[in-house]
């Protein structure tokens, strides 16, 4: 008898406990997340490393916060207009939907038509991108949201200094003064037809350990201006290019000659 009773009180136990046993957390049961997953806000493109180019494609690495599925699923990405948003759709960019995170797979790359225009000239074309709910994704980190994509083409960048300063580039020894003339002219010196390449960047201390290539990129921007501009260091002999971006046109020269 007292095993008898003993099992019925086992089973009302069992049986309570299982029906009051909590639905699964609602976490579970919900979408998985996406975020772009870069390093910063921004994701910067300039056509100046590639001279020959006038359409590209900007790839923007998407994640899941989350399990990877059997199934391919869609992403929705827009863009965001604003003040710090103008490039223009079908002139700067283009999307090119629907975009989708593989089967098996918690990553994507989001390819973005990019096209060089002649205003990139003179200002990057920013474009700003927000990543949608749907019915397979929540914005996984609210932060990460958004990026922007921004592209350029003949811009002073960001690694290059002054004549007076600390970067290799600007100092009045290497390349010095930065102009969009000059800049322009670098960048056909260093042109690698190989690779459809040119040097874009010198993010360097002039104080620190220079990299012998610089030595060589300021070598062969010299060699380039004597060979098709002898008149740049043979006081006007031969053809010369000039400056049209500083006071008084002068001709324009790198190294120690610099002005």
């Amino acid at each position: 008898m007292k095993k008898w009773t003993g099992f019925v009180l086992v089973v009302a136990v069992l049986t309570t406990f299982w029906a009051c046993k909590p639905d699964a957390p609602l976490q579970f049961n919900s979408p998985d997340g996406i975020y772009f997953n870069a390093a910063s806000d921004s994701i910067y493109y300039t056509f100046a490393k590639y001279p020959n180019r006038v359409v590209d494609t900007v790839k923007v690495p998407v994640n899941v916060l989350g399990k990877p599925s059997d199934q391919e699923r869609e992403i929705i990405v827009t863009p965001l207009a604003g003040s710090d948003a103008k490039a223009v759709e079908n002139k700067h960019y283009k999307l090119l939907p629907p975009y989708k995170i593989p089967a098996n797979s918690t990553t994507a790359l989001i390819p973005v038509v990019v096209y060089r225009t002649s205003d990139l000239d003179n200002e990057a074309a920013v474009l700003k991108l927000e990543l949608k709910e749907n019915s397979h994704f929540e914005v996984g980190i609210k932060a990460k949201s958004t990026i922007k994509v921004k592209v350029g083409y003949l811009q002073k960048p960001p690694s290059w200094g002054d004549p007076s300063g600390i970067l290799w580039a600007g100092y009045s020894d290497n390349f010095g003064t930065w102009t969009k003339t000059k800049y322009k002219l670098i960048l056909d010196a260093l042109y690698s037809p190989s690779a459809d390449t040119t040097i874009t960047e010198f993010p360097i201390s002039r104080f620190g350990t220079i990299p012998a290539a610089y030595t060589q990129y300021l070598q062969i921007v010299k060699n380039y201006i004597r060979t098709n501009y002898p008149g740049n260091y043979n006081n006007g002999v031969g053809a010369t290019l000039r400056d049209p971006d500083v006071p008084n046109n002068p001709y324009i020269q790198v190294g120690k000659a610099n002005y």
